[in-house]
């Protein structure tokens, strides 16, 4: 009997034991249960999708393909309430799900909503638009989904822009950035002369190129074949270059005299005046520029060289030895329609382009005596190393002589010399006391093209006087370009811009062995040549890109060229590039 009761109080001993142990385990799993649920505003999310870390009301988590989501990614920001489950014993913890909650679940009420500001662009992000902006003294962070519109003008430095955004404190995060005109924000100082309204009907909008005008500008106009006269309220606008004959323009006028009486002319962007007559096209061009932005999918709004345009289905989508990215250069065909919307029919990446090189005819202003060291070139400074290759060939080195100079951009912004050689050529200037360079614009005025440009980092000015043209396509970010200055008080003053096709982005390429080099006339000793290149006869401008770091591009040398055909039927070489051929193949024949 004892020996009975002995054996049923070890028996209960051990129960109890065990419940003891069961009861442990399960308030540390209610405790461990508790410990893996979070609750908070979103601090910070990934910038690309929802994988990655997450801070929520100030804890980090990791959230990848095995966490789950309650809602899109559109319906996460920073500010949102959500409720993170997670494992782990440190940051960051790993997260299982993470749910969107009410705003009074995390008790703050209504969640904050999108606010609106106006402000100048005081600074950008380098590459793109996302990333860090400071807009009237406010930071700003652009991640990706936030939407850009630059439909008055480029996003850039000095601009006006309409910031949507959301956050409780600085950087505040961008929904929407979209230029506006400068007036949206206190304008430029200049107020408008106020002048009577016209009844509906009687004040015509055209677009057209001045066939004629005054000297003085008041009196008589004839604008696409269509007489007008000017008086002393006609107001004047000479934001995009100067009046010339064939400049385009844009012009109000009463109809309701004979002939029609100017309200305001103002010179426009050369391709507002390429319309076909068709009542929904009012323009058309073509640009080679950067890509800014671009949507997932590729249809959508893409913002290219400063101006976004819009892609549908029915564009032509090309792109070769390469795929469509922030910062690639790309050539895009479009038209603008009636509503003022820039439709781009084609748009081809042009992967050959290197917008880090550039060069520049000019007179050496000094140079080291060792060479070793800075140059200066046309007023510009180049970086000379042991690995720059110096080339006498019409004459020594020496303070006034004249040059060409070949230079790539390093990452410290800084331009190092990869060639600079003696030489009679001047470029193709108007005026032979100006200086050309050939480079691709990195920066360009808000409004306009008069202001500054920065043009391979080197800062140029635009006066109302300078000459711009477009006949290679738009002036934008990212257009290569070739700019004729003059140095007015250690400012760079462009005389003449105009856009040229970049080098490598012409449509054909070809190997060959250079037959012939031959200058076209004596008077044009400075300017084009012809060179034979593989029984092709290539028109060899100021503009081509000559290299010849790997090799020298003499008669009996092989080369690379690329090159486009105009109209007449020229072709034209954007690039020539010497190379050295070190292995022969030989194909076996084939008999047919």
């Amino acid at each position: 009997m004892n020996r009975q009761i002995g054996r049923s109080t070890r028996a209960w001993a051990v129960y109890a034991i065990i419940f003891v142990i069961l009861a442990a385990f399960w308030s540390s799993s209610v405790a461990m249960a508790g410990g893996r649920e979070w609750k908070g505003l979103v601090d910070s999310l990934p910038a690309d999708g929802l994988w990655g870390e997450w801070v929520v009301a100030g804890r980090t988590f990791v959230a990848d393909a095995n966490t789950r989501f309650s809602n899109n990614r559109e319906d996460f920001d920073v500010g949102v309430c959500v409720e993170v489950e997670y494992v782990g014993a440190e940051a960051p913890f790993v997260a299982k799900k993470i749910a969107k909650k009410r705003a009074d679940d995390c008790g703050q009420g209504a969640p904050t909503p999108k606010q609106e500001a106006y402000g100048i662009i005081q600074q950008a992000p380098q590459r793109g638009l996302l990333g860090d902006w400071l807009i009237g003294n406010v930071a700003y962070r652009a991640l990706p989904g936030a939407e850009f519109k630059q439909r008055y003008g480029p996003l850039v430095v000095g601009a006006c822009a309409k910031v949507q955004y959301s956050g409780a404190e600085a950087p505040y995060r961008v929904h929407k950035l979209e230029s506006k005109p400068l007036s949206d924000c206190g304008g430029n100082g200049t107020i408008p002369p106020v002048t009577p309204t016209p009844p509906a009907g009687q004040v015509v909008e055209r677009y057209g190129r001045i066939d004629s005008f005054p000297e003085s500008l008041i009196g008589d106009w004839v604008v696409a074949g269509i007489p007008y006269v000017a008086t002393d309220a006609t107001r004047f606008k000479q934001e995009n270059g100067a009046f010339a004959v064939g400049v385009c323009v844009k012009l109000h006028a009463l109809i309701n005299t004979e002939p029609a009486t100017l309200q305001k002319v103002e010179t426009e962007r050369d391709h507002k005046c390429n319309g076909d007559g068709n009542d929904d096209i009012i323009g058309r061009g073509e640009l080679y520029g950067t890509v800014q932005s671009l949507p997932d999918g590729l249809l959508g709004e893409w913002n290219i060289a400063g101006i976004t345009f819009l892609v549908d289905q029915s564009t032509k989508l090309e792109q070769k030895n390469g795929v469509f990215a922030v910062g690639v250069v790309v050539k895009v065909k479009f038209v603008i329609r009636s509503n003022g919307d820039f439709y781009a029919r084609e748009i081809e990446l042009k992967s050959h382009v290197r917008p880090n090189k550039g060069h520049a005819f000019g007179v050496i202003d000094s140079l080291p005596a060792e060479r070793i060291g800075v140059w200066t070139i046309g007023g510009i400074d180049y970086q000379v190393t042991a690995a720059t290759r110096l080339r006498e060939k019409h004459g020594p080195f020496e303070v006034g002589a004249r040059v060409r100079v070949k230079y790539v951009i390093d990452e410290n912004g800084q331009r190092v010399a990869t060639r600079i050689e003696t030489t009679r050529s001047r470029g193709g200037v108007n005026n032979p006391a100006h200086l050309k360079a050939f480079g691709y614009v990195n920066q360009m005025p808000p409004e306009g093209l008069i202001g500054e440009w920065t043009i391979n980092d080197t800062v140029y000015v635009a006066i109302p006087g300078s000459k711009f043209k477009e006949e290679k396509g738009l002036l934008g970010v990212g257009a290569y370009v070739a700019v004729e200055y003059h140095i007015v008080n250690g400012r760079n003053v462009i005389h003449e811009l105009e856009t040229k096709v970049p080098p490598g982005a012409g449509a054909q390429s070809q190997l060959g062995v250079i037959e012939a080099k031959q200058q076209l006339s004596a008077a044009a000793v400075t300017d084009d040549e012809v060179w034979r290149i593989g029984g092709v006869d290539y028109l060899i401008t100021p503009a081509t890109d000559i290299d010849e770091v790997e090799s020298e591009l003499e008669v009996g040398s092989t080369a690379w060229v690329n090159s486009y055909v105009e109209t007449d039927g020229t072709i034209v070489a954007t690039e020539v590039r010497g190379l050295t051929i070190s292995t022969t193949i030989f194909l076996p024949t084939v008999n047919r």
